[in-house]
């Protein structure tokens, strides 16, 4: 009941959609130079800000209802989804906040920042927002345990190009270790599920069997059930297993699988079950970033946008050519 609630998070993957449509519709006509306006006013009206509570506030917070005001206290940390949120409060030409809360909030080591990760994690590894472990012979800079659902490497980047390097990482690079830890996890099969390996690969949140579940690449959060947006959603990071997945999925499993909208949500072939529906939050990111890898398209929309160019600078993010 307590979540009838401004979502800052859902608030930002909408603006990241907008802000690569607005600079996609530059052209001369009325209808253009009036949707480029109204994306601006929706831009221009979004409070990053007031979701800091305070001007003492090293974080930003995911919730405000109007009725329970910050009941949920759901602190913004790294590492999930929501990098985007940091990134476009610190681009906002209105409301923004200061950019040290990138790495006070997001990246921030207090104690705030190393409870939650531990305790949403179960693991003291990357409690730290570094963390420097290798799983499946496989080094995480960055990332709580070992990384968690694929969709964290997917939804902030859909437009922001992660082919950039932070103080304490490349994002690309360790978007792609993210997946391939993933992968490998699936052909080791270590809870010997039927239909795992090099074809059949991408654990990530999903529709399953019992409900919407944050499915994962260790003992906790596997259950058998396997999503195509994992692995179809990480064609920038690896093209080849993602293409293997790709035909697989259509080729071998088809019908139930495959059907009028694409892949159906997700499917579990231990207990012969497939889900009855299509999920949009992860249809999304399949067309995205294929399209990021075919042809860069998204991120360089996304990109061009003046006020990327400022925040990067802000933060102190760093072009590194080396991650392609």
């Amino acid at each position: 009941m307590f979540d009838n609630a401004g979502d800052l998070v859902e608030t930002a993957f909408l603006m990241e959609g907008l802000l690569a449509a607005r600079q996609y519709f530059r052209g001369p006509s009325e209808r253009e130079k009036t949707l480029y306006e109204n994306i601006s006013y929706l831009w221009n009206s979004a409070e990053w800000d007031w979701y800091r509570r305070s001007a003492q506030s090293d974080a930003l917070y995911w919730h405000w209802s109007p009725d329970f005001s910050w009941h949920i206290n759901h602190r913004i940390t790294g590492f999930n989804e929501a990098m985007i949120i940091y990134l476009l409060a610190i681009a906002s030409p209105t409301h923004a906040v200061p950019p040290d809360l990138y790495y006070t909030g997001w990246a921030g080591e207090s104690k705030a920042g190393v409870d939650y990760r531990r305790d949403w994690s179960n693991s003291e590894e990357g409690d730290r927002y570094v963390n420097g472990h290798s799983y499946e012979g496989i080094k995480l800079d960055v990332r709580v345990g070992r990384g968690g659902p694929l969709f964290f490497a997917h939804y902030s980047y859909m437009g922001f190009d992660p082919h950039l390097r932070d103080r304490y990482t490349n994002d690309f690079e360790n978007n792609r270790n993210l997946t391939l830890i993933n992968l490998r996890y699936c052909v080791r099969n270590p809870k010997h599920y039927k239909g795992y390996g090099a074809n059949c690969w991408g654990l990530t949140a999903s529709d399953g069997s019992s409900g919407y579940g944050a499915h994962a690449p260790d003992v906790q959060d596997d259950d058998g059930t396997m999503t195509p947006t994992g692995a179809l959603a990480s064609f920038p990071y690896t093209p080849e297993a993602s293409m293997a997945a790709l035909k697989h999925f259509y080729r071998d499993l088809g019908d139930p699988l495959w059907d009028v909208y694409g892949p159906r949500d997700a499917f579990n072939l231990d207990t012969n079950w497939y889900s009855p529906i299509y999920m949009g939050l992860n249809q999304a990111p399949i067309t995205v970033m294929i399209e990021n890898y075919r042809t860069g398209l998204i991120w360089r929309l996304f990109m061009s946008n003046p006020e990327i160019k400022t925040m990067l600078d802000r933060i102190g993010f760093k072009a590194d050519p080396a991650a392609r």
